[in-house]
Parts: C-alpha cells; sequence; structure tokens
C-alpha cells in the first residue's frame, strides 16, 4: 500500500543524509512532510486515527515553542521570522510521522518486528556508506571550510558528514535490537546487525556516542544479565589499553585545543542566552539569530552549522522556548521513561534505556533536533505504549 512505500521513501532519504540535499532543501523533510500528511488523511478517512498518550506532552511542547517563535518575532527580520518557523514545522512533521508509525502499527498494517528491520537496514547502508566514506574522504579537513563541516579525520561519518550524529542514530537502532533479543528474539540477522553495528559506532570514535552506548550496556546489564556489564566493561578496558586513538579521544577532554572546550563555550553562551530570556525564551531555532545579536557569532561563523543550536538539546530548548518549554520537553521524555518503569509491557526496556541514554548523549550534541534521530526517537517512543 502507498503509505508503507511512503514510509520506505522517508527511511530511504534520511539514509541519504547530506546527498539527499537539494539546493536549501532536504528531500527526507518533504518525503516527510507527504507521509505524515498523507497519513493523517488516511486514518481521518478511515475515522481510526489513534493518539498516544506518550505523544500529548511533544504536542503541547510543539504549542509553546510556536508561542515563543510569535512573541519573540519583531526581534528578527522577516526572513529570519520565517526561517525559524520552517524549522518549527519540520520539528511537527517529525512528531506527526511518529504518529503515523504509530497508528499503522495499531492498524496492523506493519508489524513491530518489521519495523525493527526496516531501521536496521537503513542502519546497515549507513555503516556500509560509511566504508565507502572513509576510503574516498576520511580527511573532512580537505572541504572547503565555508561548507561548516568539521574537520574530522579517520572517522567513520557516513552520509551525515558527521560522526556525532551518525554514533547516535546507529546506538538508537542497536537498543531496538537489543531489545529484541533480550525478548527471546535472538534471530541470526539481530545478533549480526548488533555486531556489525556496535563496532561501526566504535569506529565513528565519538565520546558522545560511547557514552550513549554505555548507558544502553549498563541499563540492559542491570535489568537482564549482570554478565553484560562484565563484557561492556572488559570491551572498554581492551579497547583503551589496545586501540591508541582510543586512548587520543578520551585524554583529549582535557586538551584546550580539543573539541570539548568549544562544548564548554557553547554551554556558556546557551546559559547566558538563557537567564536573560528564561520566560519565553529567545523563539523556537532563532538561536543563530540570538547568538549574533550577543556577539556570540561573528562574520566568519554566523553561517556554520553549529550557530543554529547550542551543544546540548536541552539548553537549545530553555533557551529558545523559556523555562516552561524546557519543562514541558522534560516531562514529555520522562512521562514514557517513568510509565515503563513500572510497566509490564514487551520492549519496555528499550525506553527503559534509550530515554536515558539519548539526555545523556544530548547533553554534548544537539542530537533530539536532528532529523534522522527524530523520526526513530518518535515511531519508538509512540509505539511503545502498545503491548504488541
Amino acid at each position: 500500500m502507498l503509505l508503507k512505500y511512503l514510509l520506505f521513501i522517508v527511511l530511504g532519504t534520511l539514509s541519504l543524509g547530506q546527498f539527499a540535499r537539494v539546493g536549501s532543501y532536504y528531500v527526507f523533510d518533504l518525503a516527510a512532510v507527504a507521509f505524515a500528511f498523507y497519513g493523517l488523511v488516511h486514518f481521518l478517512i478511515k475515522r481510526n486515527l489513534k493518539v498516544p498518550r506518550y505523544s500529548v506532552l511533544f504536542f503541547i511542547f510543539s504549542l509553546l515553542a510556536g508561542a515563543s517563535l510569535l512573541i519573540n518575532f519583531y526581534r528578527y527580520g522577516e526572513n529570519e521570522g520565517l526561517t525559524a518557523a520552517f524549522y518549527l514545522v519540520r520539528y511537527i512533521t517529525y512528531i506527526l510521522s511518529g504518529l503515523v508509525v504509530y497508528n499503522m502499527l495499531v492498524a496492523k498494517y506493519i508489524t513491530r518486528s518489521q519495523l525493527e528491520r526496516y531501521f536496521t537496514v537503513a542502519a546497515l547502508f549507513l555503516c556500509a556508506a560509511g566504508l565507502v566514506q572513509l576510503t574516498v574522504l576520511p580527511d573532512f579537513s580537505v572541504l572547503d571550510p565555508a561548507l561548516g563541516w568539521d574537520p574530522h579525520k579517520n572517522r567513520i561519518a557516513s552520509t551525515f558528514f558527521d560522526p556525532n550524529f551518525l554514533g547516535a542514530y546507529l546506538v538508537t537502532v542497536l537498543t531496538l535490537i537489543l531489545g529484541s533479543i533480550f525478548e527471546g528474539k535472538k534471530s541470526r540477522f539481530r545478533v549480526i546487525s548488533a555486531a556489525i553495528l556496535l563496532v561501526f559506532i566504535f569506529l565513528t570514535f565519538s565520546r558522545s556516542a560511547w557514552a550513549m552506548l554505555a548507558a544502553v550496556i549498563f541499563i540492559f546489564g542491570l535489568f537482564k544479565n549482570r554478565k553484560l556489564l562484565f563484557i561492556g566493561l572488559l570491551l572498554a578496558f581492551l579497547a583503551y589499553f589496545l586501540v591508541p586513538r582510543v586512548q587520543t579521544r578520551i585524554s583529549g577532554i582535557t586538551d584546550p585545543a580539543d573539541s570539548a572546550r568549544f562544548r564548554l563555550v557553547s554551554w556558556k553562551n546557551a546559559l547566558q542566552i538563557s537567564q536573560d530570556n528564561l520566560l519565553t525564551g529567545v523563539g523556537f531555532n532563532a538561536y543563530r539569530y540570538a547568538q549574533k545579536d550577543y556577539g556570540f557569532l561573528t562574520v566568519d561563523n554566523i553561517s556554520s552549522r553549529s550557530g543554529a543550536g547550542a551543544d546540548s538539546s536541552l539548553l537549545f530548548v530553555l533557551a529558545t522556548t523559556g523555562i516552561f518549554g524546557a519543562l514541558t520537553y522534560a516531562s514529555a521524555l520522562a512521562f514514557p521513561f517513568l510509565d515503563s518503569t513500572i510497566s509490564k509491557r514487551k520492549y519496555r526496556l528499550v525506553i527503559i534505556s534509550l530515554i536515558p541514554a539519548l539526555m545523556l548523549e544530548s547533553l554534548f550534541i544537539n542530537s533530539l533536533f536532528y532529523p534522522q534521530v527524530m523520526f526513530v526517537m518518535y515511531a519508538v517512543i509512540f509505539s511503545s505504549s502498545l503491548d504488541i
């Protein structure tokens, strides 16, 4: 059916990453709009559109984000305000996409196992594309600085052109696979896929992805199998002492020239903007323009990719939507986590491990608003309320 094909198109174009960009637009955003719109119309016509309880607070947050942008619209030029509004529409699109996936599961158009397989195949494609990238473009410093890419060297970045976001995506999919394996669905495909994803998460050399993975392994080990904790510690020990690059990445945290220093600056800037605009924020996704007004961005870096967000999703939310928006968004993530801890549903451990891991990882990059991560995250969170 058409809705299922649209789902494939969204996943396919999301997997193309930066290669799905045409001018100022990304094809996967347009595909997500088509998927969300057609899906909503389809289920409304059939009069069986269901709204998962886990989605309600995210929709309320969207209203607060829109209100913050309207309140602050006067501070920016018309083009800047409309650009920020476009990103709000984009964010809502991915929430609606998760809503459509939830309804596809309810209507039995797809099964949970099929959805997991779709995400797994997309992740494996990214791994294969990462090998090509590592062969063709191992050093991003050769790219024109005007393009705004960080100078990653000998790291798997795949089509995302960013090892940190790639790592977040791969760990998210790996969590789904582990959830099925520990529920007794230990197929050869799942085990091999999990092993491949583990290797490529390591090859991103992303400390935030490693921390996210550690959180997932710790929680699965705590709830399911304590041996997993030992295996995780053993692998970390061996990786540190046998792979010099790992030592370099970890010890680099204290290096003044390391990217960790720039994250501290980003957090400091976000906190200052948040303190000055605590009630309403500066307007959802108008953060780049606020940074410009504060003098945090110059002519040289106003167009950089990092200028649009803070190196922390929660600080980004606080700075752009204010204290009420931040509390609502944090509650939207906390509700499914807390509800899953007391439920007896299958796969509840996926949510119990994934949400804290994502929140930990999002302290270092703005991953909770990255399209590829959003699509998987909302589909998984909303569908987790189903005991299927």
